[in-house]
């Protein structure tokens, strides 16, 4: 990466560029799925960034004053998970790279602005939820130390099931 990459909270009025962001990574993610071009209503939930703020931080990291990446930030998961009961754990949810930055760190070092945040919460884990779609962010998240977390895994059903994945990275000893 060659330039500095700034992560901060994102102010209200970048939520519109956040949610464009957040589609132009997640739609190529799911061009073999029959879904519409706008990703129905997951692409609703996407686009969604104000509803994301009211229960989590969204953060962005910048490049040359440009967002680059986000993600939204739960100091407390256990209310987002759909199943399971993660204790004392933050998480994050809708990591998202421009596509044009994608393999220059910026993923990376979203997931690692979490994981010391978590640390400096007092919290014992940071968890996650990913699809099976999402080969790239699932390297990523093993390369940190992340583990599967079967206990907050489930599937969307529908006409082609999606497998949402859980992880788990260990804050304590």
């Amino acid at each position: 990466m060659t330039s500095r990459l700034l992560i901060r909270e994102a102010r209200t009025s970048e939520y519109e560029a956040v949610a464009d962001l957040t589609m132009n990574a997640y739609r190529p993610l799911f061009a073999d799925v029959d879904l519409p071009e706008d990703l129905g209503w997951y692409g609703a939930e996407l686009r969604d960034v104000a509803g994301r703020a009211a229960r989590s931080e969204i953060i962005v990291a910048l490049m040359d004053d440009q967002i680059v990446g986000s993600l939204a930030y739960h100091h407390d998961y256990a209310e987002e998970v759909k199943s399971g009961n993660p204790r004392d754990c933050a998480g994050f949810r809708v990591l998202a790279t421009d596509p044009h930055c994608q393999g220059r760190g910026v993923g990376e070092a979203l997931t690692q602005w979490c994981i010391d945040r978590a640390r400096a919460d007092g919290r014992a884990a940071l968890v996650l939820n990913t699809t099976d779609y999402m080969k790239a962010a699932q390297r990523l998240y093993r390369r940190l130390g992340f583990e599967p977390y079967p206990e907050i895994s489930y599937e969307i059903g529908g006409s082609q099931p999606v497998e949402v994945l859980g992880f788990r990275l260990e804050l304590r000893d």
